[in-house]
């Protein structure tokens, strides 16, 4: 069994190359792409290392010749290039040529770049879209138990603030990889031709940059996966606040959980503090040591012109150096960034990998079937359930021990008992939101982890205690489980459901926005559009947990009647505290301490002097308004 996400420890160079191999492979897809990218970004290299060529030919060829009052030189490749082979031989003309080749080489080098770069953008942004689509599937498809063992805000930071920083390594390492490294060997290449021993004294200071990178990697890698983390905590912390404003605002805690949001955003600051010292103590390092190269090469240069004028190091060849020596430094400080980027991304893809490792808790059998009718009959059979514990937590008690019931085929069945009995969940079994951990939950006969579970839920609906409504308009919450629903077919739904009334006089009237989670209704309005959507999702099995309980009064009767037509000619199971829809189960079930205590129908059960009995004499004084209206928690201990 899954447990809660965990931070994760620093990241060895194994586990880096187990990440970024996986990430590599699921960009397989887009390797047409991404071989198109990079075909076009090694052709605009050498538009990059033009420039310095022509500059070292007009100082060279063009302006130390007409300053020492002598011909202009037109040796090289350069200078065929310039002249078009040998046909200029001005100073100005051939001055003027070598503009207009930098200006098309620029062009060149610029259109292959940009399309390059928008290729790798698109490639990135579509293995996004896929990767974060993965992410949701595979939370949609877990188990109840465990997205109730994360944390909320945690896997919302790590499907979008980790996906992007996926998406950012992406796009930057081929284009800063591929390009300024592959810009920085052709360059190595050209300056050790001109010269190894300026070029080499130039390279030196890189060694000590390359032993720094080591350790400002080691040093940098349980700083990204605690950023990560803490970001993670903010998250939770903001959605957690959100959802409960309500009961924030009610008990006056707008101070105290400012300040719990603000120890979190703290401690992310403080974490983002940390890695942005440890970067900007490294990059300025890291720049001052590659700063000598260039001092060493105007010191070996200028020596080499002083001593030896008319040797092969010539004023021209000291000009390319210096046009390359960004071309010999750059790529470091660019080697500094991406492995900066390639810590963070590292950190961020674990944590996406482990939501999408996570096993199913919930799978279906081998061979599972899709049944292509249900009767509705459902049976517990000697049943065990205990909750899955928290990480390094004590066992969970057990919810229900060896209970056994029988539902059958378009019988009505009450689950009643004492708060905490285990009755809610009967119905998450029923809907196989969790599996027992011993025992067997029966549909049509056939275990239910034997039918697709896409299947079997299709056939069923639930109408629950706290009715939960998308920020959509009333009409597309209605259809949410019947998305091809007549405009007919959704009003006789609302009618039965004694709907109709109300959505007409809503500003807007179907088509009304009800807010988050609903807030623009009442309870009992946001109770009867959830009975509409059952009635037309039209199942085979109707669940009712506690559809009445939190409602207002003078609501319930309709929301009762609207549940008396919907429960008609249906399997129904219902937990309630309410007598009026008690009455009407043939059967009755009493859980106790997670076992059945009782069971027979309503009028049975009154005259065992049992634990029925004493809930609904109860049950019924309180609807008679013989004493104050008493909580289930308050019902219970009066009972005992």
């Amino acid at each position: 069994m899954s447990r809660p996400l965990t931070p994760y420890p620093p990241l060895s160079k194994a586990q880096q190359q187990r990440v970024f191999g996986r990430l590599f492979a699921m960009l397989r897809p887009y390797a047409f792409l991404i071989g198109v990218a990079v075909a076009l970004l090694i052709a605009s290299m050498p538009c990059e290392l033009f420039p310095a060529l022509i500059w070292k030919y007009v100082t060279d060829d063009l302006l130390v010749p007409v300053i020492s009052r002598a011909a202009p030189h037109s040796s090289g490749l350069i200078a065929q290039i310039v002249s078009f082979g040998g046909r200029a031989t001005q100073p100005f003309p051939l001055l003027i040529w070598a503009m207009l080749w930098l200006f098309v080489i620029y062009a060149i080098g610029e259109v292959t770049g940009t399309v390059s770069s928008v290729m790798m953008q698109r490639v990135a942004q579509r293995f996004i879209y896929m990767l974060r689509n993965k992410v949701y599937d595979k939370l949609q498809t877990q188990s109840l138990g465990y997205l109730q063992r994360q944390r909320i805000g945690d896997l919302m930071s790590r499907a979008m603030g980790d996906v992007d920083e996926v998406q950012s390594f992406i796009v930057g390492s081929i284009d800063q990889i591929i390009g300024d490294g592959g810009l920085w060997i052709a360059t190595v290449v050209l300056v050790m031709y001109e010269d190894w021993r300026v070029a080499s004294v130039s390279l030196a200071p890189l060694i000590v940059v390359f032993f720094m990178l080591r350790v400002f990697n080691r040093k940098m890698r349980p700083i990204y996966v605690a950023t990560r983390e803490k970001a993670g905590d903010v998250t939770t912390r903001l959605q957690e606040n959100l959802s409960g404003i309500t009961v924030i605002k009610i008990f006056g805690r707008e101070t105290a959980e400012g300040q719990r949001f603000r120890d979190v955003t703290w401690a992310y600051y403080l974490q983002q503090i940390r890695a942005i010292t440890a970067r900007n103590v490294f990059f300025p390092l890291s720049r001052a040591v590659g700063f000598f190269s260039n001092v060493f090469m105007i010191g070996l240069g200028g020596y080499l012109l002083v001593k030896y004028p008319h040797g092969r190091f010539t004023l021209g060849t000291l000009v390319l150096f210096r046009a390359y020596w960004y071309r010999l430094f750059g790529p470091v400080q660019t080697l500094a960034r991406v492995n900066d980027m390639v810590q963070r991304a590292g950190a961020a893809s674990m944590r996406v990998f482990e939501v999408l490792d996570a096993p199913d808790e919930l799978p279906d059998a081998p061979g599972a079937i899709a049944l292509p009718m249900i009767r509705g009959a459902m049976q517990l059979r000697e049943v065990t359930f205990r909750y899955p514990s928290d990480r390094n937590g004590p066992p969970q008690p057990d919810v229900l021990k060896k209970l056994s019931l029988e539902i059958e085929p378009g019988q009505t069945v009450a689950i009643c008992g004492p708060s905490g009995a285990g009755k809610s969940t009967i119905l998450n079994l029923l809907l196989r939101f969790y599996d027992p951990a011993d025992g067997v939950v029966l549909l049509d006969g056939r275990d239910l982890r034997t039918i697709q579970r896409e299947n079997f839920r299709t056939r069923f609906a639930l109408v629950q205690q706290e009715t939960y409504l998308f920020n959509d308009s009333v009409l597309d919450n209605i259809r949410y489980g019947h998305a091809d629903a007549t405009m007919e077919q959704v009003q006789a739904a609302t009618r039965a459901a004694n709907a109709h009334a109300f959505i007409t006089r809503l500003p807007g009237g179907y088509d009304a926005r009800v807010g988050e989670r609903g807030v623009r209704l009442s309870g009992g309005q946001k109770q009867r559009i959830s009975i509409a959507r059952a009635f037309l999702a039209n199942p085979t099995v109707l669940l009712l947990d506690e559809p009445t309980s939190s409602v207002e009064p003078e609501s319930e009767a309709a929301i009762v009647a609207a549940l008396d037509r919907l429960m008609a000619g249906r399997t129904t199971v219902l937990t309630s505290h309410r007598p009026a829809l008690i009455r009407q189960a043939d059967k009755v079930y009493v859980i106790e301490d997670g076992q059945v205590t009782e069971q027979g129908s309503p009028q049975e059960l009154r005259h065992q002097g049992g634990w029925f009995d004493r809930f609904m004499q109860s049950a019924e004084a309180e609807e008679r308004g013989g004493e104050p209206m008493l909580a289930e928690e308050e019902r219970d201990a009066a009972m005992s």
